[in-house]
């Protein structure tokens, strides 16, 4: 009996020895190089850098200015117009923009909807101008700086522009002479027509003819006043009587406001010249 015990427990423990050495043998010992190699081939969660963060924000500008009219009078309406532009990789939150026309500092702000990369939107402001000169609208995105923008240095741009006084514009057109083809045998009539192309009549004002070689212009008469010229006004003319007994080709010059008496928007346009021939 004894005897069956013992062989009982050496088969035991002969079973129990074989099982630990099959399980031994599927545990293999790792080299550390190799868990490095594996934890290298696993992806990686990378956070983004300072760069890319940056470039995702919203960057405005100002594109598409003009001004209407472009050259307004005194008095008159203009309208200033302008695009904000997101020009950025972001959406840029609402905002004010603004349009400052001579520098007036308490321009009226313009309300800007949510503008998404490479949207934009039109702002406009219209105003008068009640002195002649020369001017310069500013065309402003986000002048209160609420908005973090890639680039805050672009946010304005601005144009120079005139504004022309209300005054008068004396000329000079269509010279003639008659007759046509002169000679030395005729009286020559020589003669042009007078144009107010300003924006008001034209007070009193001496006009002159001045033939050849002569030092000035001789007197041709006075106009007392010259209405806006329009296919209804009244033209008015420059003439003088002319003789020469020397064949030839003659410069003609005439001219409108001889002595300066009216402030003109232009003051060199008050002369015309044409040439002449005289023949024997």
């Amino acid at each position: 009996m004894l005897k069956q015990r013992i062989l009982m427990v050496s088969v035991v423990l002969l079973v129990s020895s074989l099982a630990m050495t099959v399980h031994s043998a599927e545990v293999k010992k790792i080299n550390p190089d190799e868990i490095r190699d594996v934890r290298k081939a696993l992806p990686t969660k990378t956070q983004p850098s300072t760069q890319q963060i940056e470039r995702l924000k919203p960057d405005l500008t100002i594109t598409d200015m003009s001004i209407t009219p472009a050259t307004p009078k005194k008095g008159q309406s203009a309208i200033f117009t302008a695009k904000v532009l997101n020009k950025g990789a972001a959406s840029a939150p609402w905002h004010q923009a603004a349009i400052r026309v001579g520098g007036d500092p308490n321009s009226p702000p313009i309300s800007v909807h949510v503008l998404a990369p490479n949207a934009s939107q039109q702002i406009s402001r219209q105003v008068t101008i009640n002195q002649a000169g020369k001017f310069r609208v500013t065309f402003i995105a986000d002048p209160s700086g609420s908005v973090t923008e890639i680039n805050e240095t672009n946010n304005s741009k601005y144009l120079d522009f005139t504004v022309k006084d209300i005054l008068p514009d004396l000329t000079v057109v269509n010279p003639r002479v008659e007759p046509a083809q002169p000679t030395v045998k005729d009286q020559i009539r020589l003669t042009a027509t007078l144009n107010n192309i300003g924006d008001i009549p034209a007070g009193a004002f001496k006009t002159g003819v001045r033939i050849g070689g002569e030092s000035q212009p001789k007197s041709a008469g006075s106009v007392g006043h010259l209405d806006v010229t329009t296919p209804q006004s009244q033209q008015y003319v420059v003439s003088r009587l002319w003789n020469t007994t020397r064949p030839g080709k003659y410069v003609v010059e005439f001219y409108v406001d001889v002595d300066d008496d009216v402030k003109e928007h232009n003051e060199q346009n008050n002369k015309i010249s044409f040439v002449i021939t005289v023949g024997p």
